[in-house]
């Protein structure tokens, strides 16, 4: 777990990647990050979609290194868990703050994916800090 900052400097990392990329399959692989959390074969294409820094802007990388290297660590943490355990934890946005943090550790996946495209992601619905 990588804390990061609070809810509302998240929203702006992922309106600043969304603008960022023009790709139909890079914007659906963050618009499912943002609402739910990322699939282990997904794992691949973020990791790629985040080191590709040629796309983003001075600002994004400027304001947000520290976005995209804890991504990077919780996304590779993710891999190496799988590899030696069998077991994919999956990389999501949570609240930070007990006692959301450890509802949100629990939250099951199936709550996640029944989140619809105009629904808040369960990350956003607290006014905490928020990590990957």
């Amino acid at each position: 777990m990588v804390e990061l900052g609070s809810s509302s400097d998240m929203v702006e990392f992922f309106n600043l990647l969304n603008q960022s990329v023009d790709d139909m399959g890079e914007q659906k692989l963050l618009s499912q990050f943002y609402l739910r959390y990322l699939p282990f074969e997904d794992l691949d294409n973020m990791l790629s979609l985040i080191k590709n820094q040629d796309n983003f802007s001075g600002n994004l990388l400027k304001n947000f290194q520290n976005y995209f290297e804890g991504l990077e660590d919780c996304i590779t943490s993710a891999q190496g868990f799988y590899e030696h355990f069998g077991v994919y934890r999956p990389v999501k946005i949570i609240v930070t703050d007990i006692p959301y943090c450890m509802t949100e550790i629990h939250r099951p996946l199936e709550e996640y994916d029944s989140l619809n495209s105009d629904d808040s992601p369960f990350w956003l619905r607290y006014e905490e800090k928020s990590a990957i």
